[in-house]
């Protein structure tokens, strides 16, 4: 028991105090080990953000070379069909230039026509009022001579060859107007599919021309943001790399400073030691003699407490006796009450219980209300048809965006499956072009206040041009995925009075 006190005393004594300072500088210094950590860890991931704003400043630079490998194709073929456009509207000019000689000589040819018609006529009538073959006969027979036979001869032969020229002339006149008709109204024909077809060239090259531009647009905002960023990332990583250089320094410092501050404790602990042993020994024999008071002062009790105890049993046994005698008087007492009491008691007990039902009352259960009809849905009048003849994606109205991920509306209905695109209804083309967002794309007025808008065909597919007059039914494109897209679909726009409306009122 002594030693244990003596190995208490000199433990508090040795190690109350020394620690408190030794945790702070611990503390202190694993506070900076966990941001140079966190400095690293930070450094570590801008590193592999640059590396990853380099790889795609590769890609860009590489969409980049391969933009312009596809402008200089398509200049190329903007400048091929501008030549081929020019020949067409040369040709053009030719053809009309023929038609309107094919119209001047149908005119003159009807002019002349005419004229042999009429004189015709006035032969036809000359003879049937005036002429006869007896006629004929009386002025060959009339001749004076030979001579004037053979003339008069001749002068016949003249008249039945020269309107048998005529009609010939006359039949084959008529011949050629119909021919020159016909190659004029063939030449009219081939302008028009030429017009239209430089028309639709023309529009397909601008639509082209328009998608390129916006692949620019697109590519240069994106290197100017990526460049902005990996610079602003090269930055941060300059910072952190001073920061984690002063952190290193400063925790370096501290390490010193820990270093020295154990050696100063290291010393003052055995200091400390020394004169604890001391003072433990005078302890030691100042408690032993506080024991030895205290062993006597408790052998004392012992002794008294053994006195009081034997004294206590000595009146407790007294008092049993005394205890016995009183309970056997009580007894007999009790014996001689019970031989002189004598009872009978009884009792009776009824009891009547009444009950009364209430009568029932018959409730009629209540009938179940009529379910109303459902309305028939209105029958569509407006004529419009499906402008594909794919499954139907994704109906009109709000959605979350799947490119943007925004909860916005979506204003049309979506085809898919691929195909051709049809014209929802008759009317006037408006716009075909191309469309950072809708891809190349046509829209179609049907008066009336009403439009349609068909989205995301393919580059190039483009059938009809500004202008152009379409029916129900023909085809305008072909289905597509460019613009703003995850797959290849038609995307169907309606709208009433320029603002846009849900397709499935109308189809």
């Amino acid at each position: 028991m002594k030693k244990k006190i003596l190995t208490g005393i000199m433990a508090t004594m040795i190690f109350a105090s020394p620690f408190l300072p030794t945790i702070a500088q611990a503390d202190t210094l694993e506070e900076m080990e966990q941001q140079k950590n966190e400095l690293d860890s930070q450094s570590s991931e801008l590193n592999n953000k640059i590396e990853e704003q380099d790889s795609t400043l590769t890609n860009l630079e590489s969409e980049k070379e391969s933009l312009e490998a596809d402008i200089t194709s398509l200049q190329s073929q903007i400048d091929e069909t501008v030549l081929k456009l020019h020949d067409q509207e040369q040709k053009l000019e030719a053809s009309k230039a023929k038609v309107d000689q094919l119209k001047k000589e149908i005119e003159d040819l009807k002019k002349l026509i005419d004229l042999r018609t009429g004189k015709l006529e006035n032969q036809a009538r000359s003879v049937q009022t005036d002429g006869s073959t007896s006629n004929m006969i009386g002025l060959l027979i009339a001749a004076e001579s030979f001579t004037d036979l053979v003339g008069r001869i001749g002068i016949v032969n003249q008249l039945v060859t020269a309107n048998k020229d005529i009609v010939t002339a006359q039949a084959a006149d008529q011949a050629t107007l119909k021919t020159n008709e016909v190659k004029a109204n063939a030449e009219k024909v081939a302008i028009e599919e030429t017009k239209n077809a430089i028309e639709l060239s023309k529009n397909n090259l601008v639509a082209q021309k328009a998608e390129m531009d916006d692949k620019i647009v697109q590519v240069a905002i994106q290197y100017d943001m990526t460049e902005d960023e990996k610079n602003t990332f090269v930055k941060e990583q300059q910072v952190i790399a001073t920061q984690t250089s002063t952190l290193s320094e400063d925790m370096q410092i501290e390490r010193q400073r820990i270093i020295e501050e154990e050696q100063a404790r290291q010393l003052a602990i055995q200091q400390a030691a020394e004169a604890a042993a001391e003072e433990a020994a005078k302890a030691a024999a100042a408690e032993e003699a506080r024991l030895a008071a205290i062993e006597s002062q408790e052998k004392a009790e012992q002794e008294e407490l053994t006195k009081q105890a034997a004294a206590q049993a000595a009146t407790a046994k007294k008092s049993a006796e005394e205890a016995a005698e009183q309970k056997a008087a009580i007894a007999s007492a009790s014996s001689s009450a019970k031989k002189s009491t004598s009872s009978n008691k009884s009792t009776s007990s009824s009891s009547n219980s009444t009950s009364s039902a209430k009568p029932s009352s018959s409730v009629p259960a209540k009938q179940p209300a009529a379910t109303p009809k459902p309305e028939a849905a209105p029958s569509s009048s407006s004529n419009f048809i499906r402008p594909s003849g794919g499954y139907m994606t994704s109906e009109y109205g709000y959605r979350v965006h799947p490119i943007t991920g925004v909860y916005k509306l979506h204003g049309g209905t979506d085809f898919g499956g691929g195909g051709p695109i049809v014209a929802s209804k008759g009317g006037t083309v408006v716009i075909a072009g191309y469309h950072s967002s809708w891809g190349y794309y046509v829209k179609i007025d049907h008066g009336n206040g009403m439009q349609t808008l068909y989205a995301h065909m393919v580059s190039g597919s483009l059938l009809v041009s500004p202008g152009q007059q379409v029916s129900q039914g023909q085809q305008i494109g072909t289905m597509g995925t460019t613009g703003s897209s995850t797959g290849v679909h038609l995307h169907f726009e309606m709208y009433k009075n320029g603002s846009r409306v849900n397709p499935a009122s109308y189809l």
